[in-house]
């Protein structure tokens, strides 16, 4: 699930991740340790992208609160809604997880998909 933050994948879901992501690499790791990643991952720390990916999971949807929403499935859009209420997280970011983890189709709920952008 790991994104670097530039423009690419210009959608909320994605940015919120990877902004708690990156903000879990400098709060774990230290902001004296240089993360450069390249596309074939191959010079990664497994490690320290794993506690940066469970950093993010923790800020955006737990475990225990996507597990909770996984019981419930399917769902409608009102229990998506509720939700994302409950958990103070916004449907994009729930939506994004069941799409990443194969729960719901890649066309469901996209309407909760917001662009983002970094233009004035």
């Amino acid at each position: 699930m790991k994104q670097t933050m530039t423009g690419r994948y210009k959608r909320n879901d994605i940015f919120w991740f990877t902004f708690f992501h990156e903000a879990g690499h400098i709060l774990l790791h230290g902001k004296k340790d240089v993360f450069l990643e390249q596309r074939d991952n191959t010079n990664l720390d497994s490690n320290n992208e794993r506690e940066a990916d469970e950093f993010a999971i923790k800020w955006t949807l737990s475990k225990e609160e996507e597990a909770t929403i996984i019981e419930a499935l399917p769902l409608d859009e009102t229990t998506l809604t509720s939700f994302a209420t409950k958990y103070n997280t916004h449907p994009a970011i729930i939506v994004g997880r069941l799409q990443h983890d194969k729960l719901i189709e890649q066309n469901r709920f996209n309407q909760f998909k917001e662009p983002v952008s970094f233009e004035q």
